[in-house]
């Protein structure tokens, strides 16, 4: 059984009229959603030919695979160290949230809902895995080490936390300063993501911590 790839097409990475494509593929799939959006579309937004577009991509669900492809695979690596790093827990958390606050172009929730409503089943399966080997399992890793550490609630697998993180994460990065909701909301900050984390949005939450503890 052939393996799926889970990484973009290197012909794509590596080829700045490629990535110029999907760079404008991107925006308008986030901004249009994946029906609305035609392939001539990102032809003459892009300003190439169609030939040059079909060199690189199959189609257009093949571009919207690329994009989760490259987006995902972008933060694979800097998460993977920060899971493996010898930084505290805390830090490490602050610097996962940072990276995944801002450390991408677009919305991947509207990714994983446009995903879900209108790729095939082949291209839905292909991202999926790829969402849990480069986001998912790096964030999985880091909250057994929260659970063993007792920093974190014991009747909580740690796929869920993982889960709720990542849910926090993608919220706050709906109010970073590109967003209109920014002035709605104040600022936010990895710090502060991780605090409510950790100990809640409660007016008592900075009170139930404990007394001295230092951060693990």
């Amino acid at each position: 059984m052939t393996e799926v790839p889970l990484m973009p097409d290197p012909r794509v990475i590596e080829s700045p009229t490629a990535l110029r494509i999907l760079d404008v593929a991107t925006q308008l799939f986030m901004q249009r959603g994946y029906r609305a959006v035609s392939i001539s579309d990102i032809i003459h937004t892009a300003g190439v030919t169609k030939p040059t577009l079909y060199y690189y991509f199959s189609d257009k669900e093949d571009l919207f695979v690329q994009m989760g492809l490259k987006v995902l695979w972008t933060m694979s690596r800097p998460l993977a160290e920060l899971a493996a790093s010898e930084r505290t827990l805390v830090e490490r958390l602050r610097a996962m949230a940072d990276l995944l606050i801002s450390g991408y172009e677009g919305d991947m929730r509207i990714m994983r809902h446009e995903m879900t409503e209108h790729l095939s089943p082949t291209a839905r399966g292909r991202l999926s895995a790829a969402f849990y080997q480069h986001l998912f399992a790096p964030l999985t890793k880091i909250m057994r080490e929260a659970l063993t550490a007792g920093v974190v609630r014991a009747d909580m697998s740690p796929a869920m936390l993982a889960t709720l993180f990542l849910s926090l994460c993608e919220t706050f990065h709906e109010l970073t300063s590109a967003h209109a909701m920014m002035g709605w909301s104040g600022n936010v900050s990895a710090e502060l993501l991780v605090d409510i984390f950790l100990y809640g949005a409660g007016a008592r939450s900075a009170g139930n911590r404990s007394v001295g503890m230092a951060e693990v």
